[in-house]
């Protein structure tokens, strides 16, 4: 028992990735019960406000903090952060998890609920700067800073909730902040992923470097959740999100994503990339035609699909390759992929048939849970293995 303990606690992803999996697949189960009215709304915390807040902050939070955390022993070369910070990393989120629970059932006070949820994403950008400076990884200051940025996120969403200081940022502000970190991160390992995957599989591709294309993709996407967040119903807004969307896309189009089909854990890569520019356009027309595009359509294709599918194969991928197991999905891992990817397209789909939303969001909901429930079972094993195979 205490080997499996101290394997858990080992690496970042080991910690979160599973952990992260089974409470998305749970939490989305339950909320699926909340609107479909099996289960009452009794708490201080209503269920569209507690299902917004757990995707981002509970499950998104989580799969950052074992994302960065793993990642930053390979950028700088030091020791994983492991054993007592990491426990008590696991433990504050944890508890936060039960104090939003708490919040949904009940109608206890929320301040401290409030102050142990907000106390995780500081911590854990506190391990992980520490270790980003420590090496000197200057390079990845960035993504210190828009890990700080989604913490800011959290802060105003508490601040509202609290009725401190009233405000609709906090969605936008994660969200945005998220959407440039795909864009930047994604555009790192997708092509990385896919060119050393065809390399190995006898094709001549030769992946493009940062150029032109890649750097305006990213402005573009930067400035756009910048105005997204504080002008939302502005048709410059709406302009600046669709044209950064369009040059994402023509950015994956240079990656030779085709040619990865047979490989689902890089084919997704590019699907939930495609994701990402497709939902910049998606929710820049649906500022300017709302009645023609309804918002939550294009939202769900963002949180859903782009931010549902990166995460779930940058998780799949950590797992299989630090623990030393070849890095292809088996069957029952693409099932889980395509249960995902069709619950993002299913819940973008629902709002255009009104007298089927409540039955396409519920097998949205199913679905997406079904795949990451598939996820942590399927894992749930690894992590406690106390040593590599």
């Amino acid at each position: 028992m205490l080997s499996k303990m101290h394997s858990f606690f080992s690496y970042g992803f080991r910690t979160f990735f599973v952990s992260a999996a089974a409470f998305a697949a749970l939490s989305i189960f339950v909320w699926v019960g909340e609107y479909a009215g099996v289960l009452a709304n009794i708490g201080a915390v209503d269920p569209n406000t507690w299902h917004a807040h757990e995707m981002m902050f509970g499950y998104l939070s989580a799969v950052l903090a074992g994302f960065t955390l793993t990642a930053v022993a390979n950028w700088t070369g030091r020791p994983a952060v492991s054993g007592t910070p990491l426990i008590l990393l696991f433990v504050i989120w944890l508890a936060g998890r039960i104090g939003m629970a708490a919040a949904l059932t009940g109608t206890g006070p929320l301040l401290p609920v409030a102050a142990i949820d907000m106390t995780f994403i500081p911590f854990f950008v506190f391990l992980f700067g520490r270790e980003v400076i420590a090496g000197g990884n200057k390079r990845n200051f960035a993504v210190v800073g828009a890990v700080s940025i989604f913490g800011v996120a959290n802060l105003l969403f508490w601040l509202d909730a609290l009725d401190v200081f009233e405000n609709d940022l906090s969605s936008r502000l994660a969200l945005g902040t998220i959407g440039l970190l795909i864009a930047l991160v994604g555009g790192r390992i997708t092509p990385a992923f896919t060119g050393n995957w065809l390399k190995a599989h006898g094709h001549q591709v030769t992946m493009p470097g940062m150029g032109f294309v890649d750097r305006t993709a990213l402005l573009l996407t930067g400035t756009g959740a910048l105005f997204w967040t504080i002008r939302p119903y502005s048709l410059i807004t709406a302009a600046l999100l669709v044209l950064a969307g369009i040059v994402l896309l023509v950015r994956l189009s240079r990656w030779s994503g085709l040619l990865t089909l047979g490989e689902p854990l890089i084919a997704f890569l590019h699907l939930g990339y495609a994701f990402l520019g497709l939902s910049l356009v998606a929710i820049g027309f649906s500022i300017w035609q709302p009645d023609m595009l309804p918002p939550s359509s294009s939202l769900h294709l963002l949180t859903a699909g782009t931010i549902g599918l990166m995460t779930f194969v940058v998780m799949t991928r950590a797992l299989l390759g630090h623990t030393g197991r070849p890095l292809i999905a088996t069957p029952v891992v693409a099932i889980a992929l395509l249960l995902v990817a069709g619950a993002a397209l299913l819940r973008a789909a629902a709002p255009w048939a009104p007298s089927l939303y409540v039955p396409l969001v519920a097998i949205s909901g199913v679905a997406w849970s079904g795949g990451f429930l598939i996820f942590a079972m399927r894992f749930a094993p690894i992590v406690v293995q106390p040593q590599d195979p």
